[in-house]
Protein backbone atom coordinates (compact mmCIF):
# COMPACT_ATOMS: atom_id res chain seq x y z
CA UNK A 1 0.00 0.00 0.00
CA UNK A 2 2.89 2.31 0.76
CA UNK A 3 4.35 1.82 -2.75
CA UNK A 4 0.98 2.52 -4.36
CA UNK A 5 0.51 5.74 -2.35
CA UNK A 6 4.06 6.81 -3.25
CA UNK A 7 3.31 6.30 -6.95
CA UNK A 8 0.11 8.34 -6.62
CA UNK A 9 2.03 11.20 -4.99
CA UNK A 10 4.90 11.10 -7.50
CA UNK A 11 2.46 11.32 -10.43
CA UNK A 12 0.53 14.23 -8.85
CA UNK A 13 -2.64 12.20 -9.10
CA UNK A 14 -4.62 14.33 -6.65
CA UNK A 15 -4.58 17.42 -4.51
CA UNK A 16 -6.10 17.67 -1.05
CA UNK A 17 -9.04 20.09 -0.91
CA UNK A 18 -12.27 20.74 0.96
CA UNK A 19 -15.30 19.20 -0.75
CA UNK A 20 -17.40 21.87 -2.52
CA UNK A 21 -21.05 21.86 -1.45
CA UNK A 22 -22.43 21.03 -4.92
CA UNK A 23 -20.06 18.12 -5.67
CA UNK A 24 -20.44 14.38 -5.12
CA UNK A 25 -17.69 12.37 -3.46
CA UNK A 26 -16.74 8.90 -4.73
CA UNK A 27 -15.55 6.24 -2.31
CA UNK A 28 -12.29 4.35 -2.61
CA UNK A 29 -10.94 1.04 -1.40
CA UNK A 30 -7.92 -1.18 -1.67
CA UNK A 31 -7.76 -4.21 -3.94
CA UNK A 32 -5.16 -6.84 -3.08
CA UNK A 33 -3.62 -9.35 -5.47
CA UNK A 34 -0.97 -12.03 -5.25
CA UNK A 35 1.43 -12.07 -8.21
CA UNK A 36 2.96 -15.42 -9.11
CA UNK A 37 6.15 -16.10 -11.06
CA UNK A 38 6.39 -18.52 -13.98
CA UNK A 39 7.06 -21.46 -11.62
CA UNK A 40 3.84 -20.90 -9.69
CA UNK A 41 5.38 -19.64 -6.46
CA UNK A 42 4.49 -16.26 -4.97
CA UNK A 43 6.49 -13.44 -6.52
CA UNK A 44 5.04 -10.50 -4.60
CA UNK A 45 1.96 -9.05 -2.99
CA UNK A 46 0.35 -6.11 -4.77
CA UNK A 47 -2.18 -3.53 -3.65
CA UNK A 48 -4.12 -1.21 -5.89
CA UNK A 49 -6.24 1.79 -4.96
CA UNK A 50 -9.55 1.71 -6.83
CA UNK A 51 -12.48 4.08 -6.99
CA UNK A 52 -16.02 2.98 -6.27
CA UNK A 53 -17.10 4.19 -9.70
CA UNK A 54 -20.47 2.47 -9.47
CA UNK A 55 -21.59 5.43 -7.33
CA UNK A 56 -21.04 7.87 -10.22
CA UNK A 57 -24.08 9.07 -12.17
CA UNK A 58 -24.11 9.59 -15.94
CA UNK A 59 -24.36 13.27 -17.04
CA UNK A 60 -23.73 14.43 -13.46
CA UNK A 61 -20.34 12.95 -12.61
CA UNK A 62 -19.19 12.01 -16.13
CA UNK A 63 -20.25 12.48 -19.75
CA UNK A 64 -18.80 9.53 -21.60
CA UNK A 65 -16.78 6.40 -21.06
CA UNK A 66 -14.13 4.83 -23.23
CA UNK A 67 -12.50 1.44 -22.85
CA UNK A 68 -9.80 0.48 -25.36
CA UNK A 69 -9.74 -3.27 -25.88
CA UNK A 70 -7.65 -5.55 -28.04
CA UNK A 71 -9.22 -8.22 -30.19
CA UNK A 72 -7.75 -11.70 -29.92
CA UNK A 73 -7.20 -11.77 -33.69
CA UNK A 74 -4.74 -8.85 -33.35
CA UNK A 75 -2.90 -10.62 -30.54
CA UNK A 76 -2.71 -13.78 -32.66
CA UNK A 77 -1.26 -11.87 -35.63
CA UNK A 78 1.35 -10.18 -33.42
CA UNK A 79 2.37 -13.51 -31.88
CA UNK A 80 2.63 -15.01 -35.37
CA UNK A 81 4.97 -12.19 -36.47
CA UNK A 82 7.13 -12.69 -33.37
CA UNK A 83 7.36 -16.45 -33.86
CA UNK A 84 8.13 -16.20 -37.59
CA UNK A 85 10.91 -13.68 -36.95
CA UNK A 86 12.15 -15.60 -33.89
CA UNK A 87 11.95 -12.49 -31.75
CA UNK A 88 12.10 -12.71 -27.99
CA UNK A 89 8.74 -12.32 -26.23
CA UNK A 90 8.76 -10.98 -22.67
CA UNK A 91 5.99 -10.35 -20.21
CA UNK A 92 5.87 -7.28 -18.00
CA UNK A 93 3.62 -5.82 -15.36
CA UNK A 94 2.86 -2.12 -15.78
CA UNK A 95 2.41 -0.35 -12.46
CA UNK A 96 -0.06 2.51 -12.30
CA UNK A 97 -1.03 2.32 -15.96
CA UNK A 98 -4.05 4.63 -15.64
CA UNK A 99 -2.21 7.38 -13.79
CA UNK A 100 -1.06 9.06 -16.98
CA UNK A 101 -4.54 10.06 -18.18
CA UNK A 102 -5.64 13.58 -17.21
CA UNK A 103 -9.26 14.06 -16.16
CA UNK A 104 -11.50 16.67 -17.75
CA UNK A 105 -14.19 16.52 -15.05
CA UNK A 106 -13.81 17.43 -11.41
CA UNK A 107 -13.66 14.15 -9.49
CA UNK A 108 -13.54 14.05 -5.69
CA UNK A 109 -12.63 10.81 -3.94
CA UNK A 110 -12.53 9.91 -0.26
CA UNK A 111 -9.14 9.25 1.26
CA UNK A 112 -8.13 5.60 1.16
CA UNK A 113 -7.84 3.68 4.42
CA UNK A 114 -4.36 4.03 5.82
CA UNK A 115 -3.91 7.60 4.60
CA UNK A 116 -2.81 9.98 7.34
CA UNK A 117 -5.64 12.44 6.63
CA UNK A 118 -8.46 9.90 6.25
CA UNK A 119 -9.94 10.88 9.63
CA UNK A 120 -10.72 14.48 8.55
CA UNK A 121 -14.20 14.30 6.99
CA UNK A 122 -14.01 17.80 5.43
CA UNK A 123 -11.01 16.96 3.23
CA UNK A 124 -11.13 14.88 0.05
CA UNK A 125 -8.82 14.13 -2.87
CA UNK A 126 -9.53 16.14 -6.02
CA UNK A 127 -8.20 13.89 -8.74
CA UNK A 128 -6.31 15.37 -11.65
CA UNK A 129 -5.53 11.96 -13.13
CA UNK A 130 -7.53 8.80 -13.49
CA UNK A 131 -7.42 5.73 -11.24
CA UNK A 132 -8.86 2.27 -11.68
CA UNK A 133 -12.65 1.81 -11.84
CA UNK A 134 -13.53 5.45 -12.34
CA UNK A 135 -16.08 5.86 -15.13
CA UNK A 136 -13.61 8.27 -16.76
CA UNK A 137 -10.77 5.71 -16.80
CA UNK A 138 -9.60 4.80 -20.29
Amino acid sequence: MHDELQALYQNNTWSIVKLPKDKHVVGSRWLYKIKFNSYGSIDRYKSCLIAQGYTQTFSIDYKETFAPVVKMSIVSVLLLVYVNNRWLICQMDVNNAFLHENLEEEVYIKFPLGHTQSSDLNLVCRHHKSIYRLKQSP
